[in-house]
């Protein structure tokens, strides 16, 4: 499986952002049950990843059928860590760790994060 160049509507600071993924091979879904994904995203690809916006995700395995074994997958980037992001263009990828321990990129692409308008809320 190559990797997917695909860039990313544009995101707001602040905002917990979600992104769904259904991951197929061969026209067919991924049972992605045990894996582990990283989405990674740094201004600057050479960047150090400790100041990057790191996120781990696992697939759900708590439905039946699960979304794992349908390929489905949730990535979540909680606004406690796009609150501090500059607004501009990111560079972005995310990978897979299979439940062997093999590494896999799946997408490669830019995003925008636009300035979010409320900065506060009670």
């Amino acid at each position: 499986m190559s990797y997917t160049q695909r860039d990313l509507s544009p995101l707001v600071r602040g905002d917990d952002w979600t992104l769904k993924l259904v991951l197929t091979s061969d026209n067919s879904v991924l049972d992605i049950t045990g894996y582990t994904f990283w989405f990674t995203l740094k201004a600057n690809v050479d960047d150090a990843d400790p100041g990057a916006l790191q996120v781990t995700a696992t697939p759900d395995t708590s439905g039946n059928p699960s979304e794992a074994s349908q390929g489905i997958l949730y990535i979540r980037a909680p606004r406690n860590l796009t609150d501090s992001l500059q607004t501009q263009n990111y560079n972005y990828d995310v990978q897979q760790v299979d439940d062997e321990g093999n590494v896999q990129t799946l997408l490669i692409g830019k995003v925008k994060v636009v300035k979010d308008i409320t900065r506060s809320i009670s």
